[in-house]
């Protein structure tokens, strides 16, 4: 990442905290935008959505995309009780537009808001480099019952894997959803004996103690792939996604 001095504005004064996003209804399978601009030069910190189950399938500042693969992320990496941050971390100007692509699985609303602090100037986004590397999807996948799939996500430039999420669609039943291998770049990352599987509720955004940081790079072209078993009595859709640097 470059390295750029990045000057907050004073703190005695009353400063933008909050970069407020437009609010959209959702249709079940299709893609819904929400659009975000700051009126003044800010650092754009954390980001939190509000939105039914599903997928967000891009974010964008300045028309560069957060998203390091070329698989979708799950909606759980930017739930308001995520316990890893859904970092942002980049600066923009006033004129640059922020744009979040989401798909529900049923009708819905899409909005959310980015956390900020005021800052004197903001580099371009080119000049900010690696800073634009925040997210790995891993995309959805529907479980019949009994059945076995997988997430699978293919790096689209090289990146950092950070933290681990993945999200039953119905999270009543998450506790029904095996997760029997994740490999990177073809090694698996399980040591354990053959049969045995990783809850899928150890993977959950919301599990504090058991924050998962995969903590090994990618580069371009590299993939990664979660294998699930259903041993739910219906059809159960699970999706995922890294945190990355």
């Amino acid at each position: 990442m470059n390295e750029i001095c990045i000057k907050l504005k004073a703190g005695e004064q009353v400063n933008p905290k909050f970069v407020p996003i437009s609010r959209s209804a959702t249709t079940g399978a299709a893609v819904a935008t929400v659009t975000s601009s700051s009126q003044e030069p800010v650092f754009l910190r954390f980001l939190y959505l509000s939105m039914g189950a599903g997928v967000v399938n891009d974010v964008k500042v300045g028309n560069q995309s957060l998203n390091c693969s070329d698989s979708d992320i799950s909606f759980a990496l930017f739930q308001n009780d995520t316990q890893r941050k859904p970092l942002v971390g980049l600066a923009v100007d006033g004129n640059i537009q922020m744009s979040i692509d989401a798909t529900t699985d049923a009708d819905s609303a899409l909005t959310g808001a980015f956390s900020c602090e005021a800052i004197e100037t903001a580099p371009s986004i080119s000049e900010q480099g690696n800073a634009i590397n925040k997210f790995f999807g891993l995309g959805s996948v529907s479980l019949a019952t009994t059945a076995s799939g997988t997430l699978t996500a293919q790096a689209l430039r090289n990146c950092r894997l950070k933290d681990l999420v993945l999200a039953c669609h119905t999270a009543s039943e998450s506790s029904k959803i095996d997760v029997t291998d994740i490999t990177i770049k073809g090694r698996s990352i399980f040591s354990g004996q053959s049969g045995d599987v990783v809850s899928l509720d150890a993977l959950q955004t919301d599990t504090q103690a058991f924050t998962v940081s995969i903590d090994t790079p990618i580069q371009t072209n590299e993939t990664v792939t979660v294998s699930l078993k259903n041993n739910h009595s219906g059809t159960l859709v699970v999706s995922g996604g890294l945190y990355c640097e």
